[in-house]
């Protein structure tokens, strides 16, 4: 009930400002929304006028949204202090990277594993030979793996050296052995790294604080009416 009385007073101050939405551009981008089959948040099963009505209340929405309440200037020194405060936000944990050959079989991996200590061939030859991972292609380089969301049984990346194979580690996925490349230890990323980062952040606070007062300050000049009755009886029904 409050989304829908924050939704009408918006159109009614899109409406009060001018703000209007072409028929060309609505029927554009309806088409367009047709043609997409992904998921979102607008239905492309929905009939064509059900969805040009939604689709223009978001838009209108929007724009007035925007011109209410446009994004604020952040100064350098305000998002400097937002990253004082709140410097453990921007703490990177430690990132291993690492190969991996993975197999079906312990009896495979542990072929493999013999191969390895003789040094008959690298562990990226063996990978792209071996391993029945994507990455085996690549000579089994994996994605950087971030302590804390590494897969079941990645765990032991963060007690090796680096250069240093594992020995052969049992998971849902197979039987793995990996090589250790490099291992960044955790870091606190640098404040001009994340400076556009908390801009965009501060930006957004504001901005829905703006539209949450000039909203207020609508709803107090507006008639509105609360017919509480009828809405336990829609609450009752199964």
């Amino acid at each position: 009930m409050e989304d829908l009385i924050k939704e009408h007073l918006l159109l009614r101050k899109a409406r009060e400002m001018g703000i209007t939405i072409s028929d060309s551009a609505l029927d554009l981008m309806v088409d367009e929304i047709k043609k997409d089959r992904g998921p979102g948040p607008l239905s492309t099963e929905e009939p064509k006028e059900e969805l040009r009505n939604k689709l223009k209340k978001i838009w209108l929405i929007g724009k007035v949204s925007a011109r209410l309440c446009p994004p604020p200037t952040i100064r350098n020194r305000e998002a400097l202090k937002y990253y004082r405060l709140h410097k453990k936000d921007f703490r990177v944990p430690p990132v291993a990277i690492a190969r991996q050959i993975v197999v079906a079989t312990r009896q495979e991996a542990e072929e493999i594993l013999k191969k390895l200590k003789s040094k008959k061939a690298s562990f990226a030859q063996l990978a792209r030979q071996y391993s029945l991972g994507p990455e085996g292609e690549g000579g089994g380089l994996l994605e950087p793996i971030y302590k804390g969301e590494e897969p079941q049984g990645f765990q032991i990346l963060f007690s090796m050296k680096k250069g240093e194979i594992s020995p052969i580690v049992k998971s849902p996925y197979g039987f793995h052995i990996f090589k250790l490349e490099a291992m960044k230890r955790r870091k606190t990323l640098l404040f001009k790294q994340v400076k556009g980062l908390i801009i965009e952040k501060l930006q957004e606070k504001k901005q829905k604080e703006c539209l949450e007062r000039r909203l207020s300050e609508a709803r107090n000049k507006a008639q509105i009416e609360i017919y509480r009755d009828k809405l336990m009886l829609l609450e009752e029904k199964p």
